[in-house]
């Protein structure tokens, strides 16, 4: 070390060193005879700047600059083009979804698999702002390749994107529900993988698989799973029940010739069936009086051809499935449920209180919210089955569903019934790290919710219910809804229409083999109270409108099983109703019931009727009629009900020309007052 720093002290003695010594003159003046050249942008960039500030983001990004910082590796660069792509359709939707539609589907959809979860979730964002400025029609072209990236996320190997995946799932529900339900069959396989695998690959049967990770519980992450599947019932029996809106029509056309090609009809998810059943026959409308005239047997659906598959195949028992039963919608929906049920039973049982038969009905609030979830799914599973059956006209799959899963239903869920939630259960679930959208579903303590679905699934999966005179099950079922009855004190209106609701199942619905087997003692003394109730307690308008309903049903709909309950019964019942015409408000819903009890020429309200006919002519001018849909309506039908009054002195009173003056009515419901019942007194 000594030796080099003497070397380089030599060295910088050796050096030339200037003393004094200056610059020539002119050599440190600064130049300034250099040219300068103009900076030129390019168009792009021009017309970016120069156009319309609404295509343009926060930043002046456009839609090519936002969708190219997708593409990009680093996650800032993604997010901001999300983010701007967000800012872009809030300002101006047209521009993204009628130039950049195909383009920004692709690039959006490839990032709800990014192993970042950020991303993952701007992405969701994104694509609900998409959807909702697209419209389901534009985006069903496209459909292909959101559907692809959706089972992807689901059969995901990180656990992480397999859970983004529902948000995923809830995007398409919420703005595609229509093409979703389209495409069901391509994503319940995938959706039944997350939460169970087959037992083997040759039955339909599932078994519920264990955790997804270490910092979620198999039995939370299942309920996350299943409000989905909730969610797609739903939209499945909505579709049902309103029997398919004209735009979901003209989706599945194009769906379904898609998937002739593709489809492999072996498997029982393929949306594909026979080619004859979709085809249409061509109507030939000219008449030929050779030809040989056919009348249906059945008027169900006149106006759609009968595939002769449906006509001719075996009815749906147990066994293995056929082909075309696994073709079939029927078939189809009867494998959902031979995977449901059973999963739906052992989750039940995995968070079913252990303890002894004395406290067994204490449930935890996670146990309280698993417990409705499946619950909700069951009904919901049946009432599917329902409507295809009706759309068969055939109890096949109904008497399927009963055989199967009945006695299951007894011994699995009604062995601790009724059910209550354990005290303080609710607040000890903040620690216990449910999803927030699980927590979202209000429990109250006494599980009225899940009590009464029970009650209504069992009512629905046993068909002589109402008859049966040695049923312990049924003897607890109509207990417990009597002793709900007689202490109606519900704050919320949703359990109340669920109470109403089970009510109406276990009084009025009622099958031809079931009537014919009588009435027991329970059913009878469940009419009974509910009768006290509506005639001693002050219950709400609404609620008291919709009993009222009822009682009006179970006369009109049923004579044979109004005489099953007694005539007695609903004698003091009769008698008052007139009374609500006197009142300054009534419901249009209770005037329709009250006018069909008119027609079917009931005798003790008809009487009551006549007694009360002069101050309900008087309240004419007064009351209010809620809930009609054309001005003057609720007034016309009470005036179709005074047509049935029977004694022409009261009708000849009521015609007389002071009197009619004095209703102060308009001049066009004034006349029709009139005619009405000059029309009446010349038919007695």
């Amino acid at each position: 070390m000594g030796g080099n720093s003497r070397k380089f002290k030599r060295a910088e003695k050796s050096k030339i060193k200037l003393k004094g010594a200056k610059l020539p003159k002119g050599t440190n003046v600064t130049k300034t005879n250099f040219k300068v050249r103009k900076i030129v942008l390019p168009d792009q960039i021009k017309q970016r700047n120069l156009g319309d500030a609404a295509v343009l983001s926060s930043r002046s990004l456009t839609v090519k600059d936002c969708l190219a910082k997708l593409k990009q590796s680093n996650q800032a660069s993604k997010l901001d083009g999300l983010r701007g792509l967000r800012e872009i359709l809030a300002k101006l939707p047209s521009e993204v979804t009628e130039n950049h539609l195909s383009t920004a589907v692709k690039s959006i959809a490839s990032l709800t698999i990014d192993e970042e979860r950020e991303v993952r979730r701007d992405s969701y964002k994104t694509l609900g702002l998409l959807f909702a400025a697209a419209q389901q029609e534009n985006v069903l072209p496209f459909f292909d390749i959101l559907l692809s990236f959706l089972r992807c996320a689901m059969t995901h190997i990180q656990p992480r994107v397999q859970e983004d995946a529902l948000l995923l799932l809830d995007t398409y529900l919420q703005y595609l529900p229509r093409l979703v339900l389209l495409n069901r069959d391509k994503i319940f396989p995938q959706f039944l993988d997350m939460i169970s695998k087959l037992r083997s690959e040759s039955k339909p049967e599932r078994t519920l698989t264990v955790t997804l990770n270490k910092q979620t519980t198999s039995t939370r992450w299942r309920t996350r799973v299943l409000m989905r599947l909730i969610g797609m019932l739903r939209i499945l029996i909505n579709h049902k029940k309103s029997g398919g809106e004209s735009g979901a029509k003209d989706l599945q056309k194009t769906d379904q010739t898609e998937a002739m090609e593709t489809d492999d009809t072996s498997n029982p998810f393929t949306t594909a069936a026979f080619q004859d059943s979709f085809e249409t026959l061509k109507v030939n409308n000219m008449f030929d009086y050779k030809a040989d005239v056919h009348y249906p047997l059945i008027r169900h659906k006149l106006h759609q051809t009968c595939p002769l598959g449906s006509l001719f195949r075996k009815s749906l028992g147990e066994g293995k499935l056929t082909l075309a039963d696994q073709v079939d919608e029927g078939g189809k929906l009867k494998t959902y449920v031979q995977m449901l049920m059973p999963l739906l039973f052992e989750s039940w049982l995995e968070v079913r209180p252990n303890s002894s038969e004395s406290s067994e009905h204490v449930l935890t609030h996670e146990a309280a919210i698993t417990l409705g979830m499946l619950l909700d799914i069951s009904i919901l599973l049946w009432e599917l089955v329902v409507c295809y059956d009706k759309e068969t006209n055939g109890p096949h799959l109904t008497q399927w569903f009963r055989s199967q899963y009945g006695a299951d239903f007894g011994s699995h869920i009604l062995k601790g019934f009724p059910y209550y939630q354990s005290p303080g259960a609710k607040n000890r679930s903040k620690t216990t790290g449910l999803p927030d959208e699980v927590k979202e579903r209000n429990v109250d303590e006494k599980c009225y919710q899940q009590n009464f679905n029970i009650c209504y699934l069992y009512c629905c999966l046993n068909e002589n219910f109402r008859s049966d005179q040695t049923n312990k099950h049924y003897d607890k079922v109509t207990s417990y809804v009597e002793r709900c009855v007689s202490n109606w004190k519900f704050r919320s209106p949703e359990i109340a229409a669920q109470l109403l609701k089970v009510l109406r199942f276990m009084l009025l619905e009622t099958e031809s083999s079931a009537l014919s087997l009588g009435i027991n003692q329970n059913t009878r003394a469940l009419l009974k109270t509910l009768l006290e109730v509506y005639i001693q307690s002050k219950l709400p308008q609404d609620t008291r409108n919709r009993i009222l309903i009822l009682f009006c049903d179970i006369i009109v709909l049923n004579d044979r099983l109004w005489r099953e309950y007694g005539q007695e019964i609903f004698t003091l019942w009769l008698r008052m109703l007139p009374n609500l015409l006197r009142k300054p408000v009534v419901d249009f819903a209770v005037l329709k019931a009250l006018l069909c009890l008119a027609k079917q020429r009931n005798g003790i309200f008809l009487q009551s009727l006549e007694e009360n006919v002069d101050g309900i002519v008087d309240n004419l001018k007064k009351i209010q009629v809620v809930n009609e849909q054309y001005r003057n309506e609720g007034l016309i039908l009470l005036i179709n009900l005074l047509f049935w009054i029977g004694r022409k002195e009261v009708l000849e009173q009521l015609l007389q020309k002071d009197r009619v003056q004095q209703m102060g009515l308009e001049d066009g419901v004034r006349d029709y007052f009139r005619k009405t019942l000059k029309i009446r007194l010349l038919s007695l």
